[in-house]
């Protein structure tokens, strides 16, 4: 309660922390030691709250005037192919994180289910909510775009 959320780059986080300009920050482990946060953090709260895409895009057209064969290479290496080495790999440097973490001696509170926990549920829900409101305004499809991504995601559970 009390809390004012704040965009900021991320190689911004470091400075604004330290100097007092933001008490906490919303991470992805893995960045946590990427961005060196770990330097002046002892704190830390786990919350699978999100999902992130990342991409490699390439122009139609250029992909199109490949030779078939360097169009195979692509295709080899990318997709689905792709997305499960990058994740392993996103994975294992979150994993990396909290051990260093931990062995550092931090304290890590974990909160495996936010939407189910009476602390977390009610402010999480109204963060979205007015996210999803925000980008509404706009005139776009936040609902059925939260929609697809909530979908995905569950999709992608292990």
């Amino acid at each position: 309660a009390g809390a004012s959320p704040v965009g900021l780059p991320a190689n911004d986080m470091y400075t604004s922390l330290q100097r007092g300009v933001v008490d906490g920050l919303s991470f992805p482990w893995e960045a946590v030691t990427a961005f060196k946060i770990d330097e002046i953090t002892k704190y830390h709260t786990s919350i699978p709250f999100y999902s992130s895409a990342l991409m490699v895009t390439m122009n139609k057209d250029k992909y199109n005037s490949l030779p078939d064969d360097l169009k195979q290479v692509l295709d080899k290496n990318s997709g689905m192919a792709l997305a499960n080495k990058v994740g392993e790999v996103f994975d294992k440097h979150d994993q990396m994180a909290i051990q260093a973490a931990k062995d550092k001696g931090d304290k890590i509170i974990d909160i495996p289910d936010p939407l189910n926990d009476p602390n977390w549920k009610g402010p999480l829900e109204k963060g979205t909510n007015k996210y999803l409101a925000d980008v509404k305004a706009l005139g776009l499809d936040a609902d059925g775009v939260y929609k697809k991504a909530k979908a995905a995601s569950a999709a992608c559970k292990v």
